[in-house]
């Protein structure tokens, strides 16, 4: 089950063209690979700190399949759901990730880093060749050390294992603030090696007010946004993870969000629930500040019969929009304004095989801020963008928060609004972004 933008077939559908397909495995985080010297993990050719290239990337392969709980089988596997991590890089530059031999026509990003910055994001990547993923990273000089941690898995209409879940995507709506309370008894910063709870099944939405903005029942996973501040007093670098069950006094062994100090970051993050409907939010150190928005959720037990929520990914990433190209209008977002992108032709060209994958309810990617400028020539630059659906009243939340410096990346999941149309809201500055699909979510006819 794979798409191709352009209706240029890829792989053919299995006779049953639903069955299991495009179902998500939730998999308890692990870390399947980690290039540092003295913390290696299944490490590759050229060994240890790995060498950036120009103007090609220099790439290495790294094994997907029967790692970290993702089953072995090809046949089984259509994607799976990873947090990739740039530590230590000797100079600016990116990661791209695509399955092994499938590279994209065009180049794409996953993360954008500068040196000696700690970078992750979250990423659906297609097993290629061998179930195999080739990681690039481009730069004109230096090198950088890369981490993947895998988080679950989408299944093949072929697969005849448990049932998975569906995505459902979601206007996004806080359901956690520490900063004034939401979802705590009171507010405050979460401390060093502090975790806290947050109730996911049942939770409501603050912003926009949405009453069980995640269903009570049937939810096995959810998708949030998830941005930590670490400008309050005692604020210092540190780590955020997010786990389904209580860690008892032994801090996770993987991460979701790397936090400098002095920063405003976020980063998408998919957690299973535990069983008592809540997941768990670990601050390694210092004082830090965490915000959370569900952008969808993971919903099980549905009709085999029905496609809402099934995740078909594309076959390499493919670049929708870029605001710096003349083709896409040429010109930076301004303050304060926001402007519409029409996904109806995009979503006409996705195929599986020979035949269109028809209705769906919205795209996954990687949105980037690739450039933000002042306003006011004395005024440093900061601000964040927000995408969500056009119909939909403004939320008060953001995909990514930018200030002036290197291209600021982060996964989203964007639901279409009326004739699948995406709002994006730019806060401050003017800024130049754009918007690399890697799957589609679909719909009921």
């Amino acid at each position: 089950m794979v798409a191709t933008p352009g209706g240029v077939p890829s792989v053919q559908a299995a006779p049953c063209t639903l069955c299991g397909g495009g179902e998500f495995h939730p998999l308890t985080p692990a870390r399947i690979f980690d290039s540092r010297p003295g913390l290696a993990v299944n490490d590759v050719a050229p060994p240890g700190i790995k060498p950036m290239g120009a103007p090609e990337p220099a790439t290495f392969d790294i094994a997907l399949l029967g790692q970290g709980g993702i089953p072995a089988d090809a046949a089984s596997v259509l994607a799976v759901v990873v947090n990739i991590t740039v530590t230590e890089p000797g100079a600016n530059g990116y990661l791209e990730a695509y399955g092994k031999g499938a590279q994209p026509a065009q180049h794409t990003s996953i993360i954008n880093f500068g040196p000696g910055q700690t970078v992750p994001n979250v990423a659906i990547v297609r097993p290629g060749t061998d179930g195999a993923l080739t990681i690039g990273l481009y730069g004109q000089s230096g090198s950088a050390n890369v981490l993947v941690d895998v988080f679950g898995w989408f299944s093949t209409s072929t697969y005849t294992g448990t049932d998975g879940a569906r995505l459902i995507p979601t206007t996004p709506s806080r359901i956690l603030d520490t900063r004034d309370g939401t979802g705590r008894p009171a507010p405050g910063a979460l401390g060093p090696q502090q975790t806290i709870d947050l109730q996911i099944l049942g939770a409501d939405g603050v912003s926009p007010a949405v009453t069980d903005v995640v269903p009570a029942t049937g939810v096995t996973g959810v998708l949030l946004n998830v941005v930590g501040l670490t400008t309050e007093p005692g604020g210092t670098a540190t780590h955020l993870s997010l786990i389904p069950n209580a860690i008892g006094g032994v801090a996770p062994a993987t991460s979701n969000l790397n936090l400098a100090a002095n920063v405003i970051k976020a980063n998408l993050v998919f957690v299973p629930v535990g069983t008592d409907g809540k997941i768990r939010i670990f601050n390694d150190n210092g004082n830090t500040q965490v915000v959370a928005d569900v952008v969808g959720y993971m919903l099980g037990g549905q009709a085999e019969t029905t496609r809402a929520g099934r995740v078909v990914p594309l076959t390499s990433p493919y670049r929708t929009f870029d605001t710096r190209q003349a083709n896409f209008g040429g010109v930076a977002l301004g303050p304060g304004q926001a402007e519409d992108w029409s996904y109806a032709d995009f979503a006409s060209s996705v195929f599986i095989g020979s035949a269109s994958v028809g209705a769906q309810l919205g795209v996954i990617g990687n949105l980037t801020s690739a450039e933000l400028k002042r306003q006011y020539p004395s005024q440093l630059a900061q601000s964040y963008l927000t995408a969500y659906p056009s119909d939909a009243q403004r939320p008060t939340s953001s995909n990514l928060n930018t200030i002036e410096g290197p291209p600021v990346p982060n996964m989203a999941v964007l639901k279409y609004g009326a004739n699948a149309t995406v709002r994006v809201y730019n806060n401050a500055g003017y800024t130049h972004y754009l918007f690399d699909a890697s799957a589609v979510i679909l719909a009921d006819a």
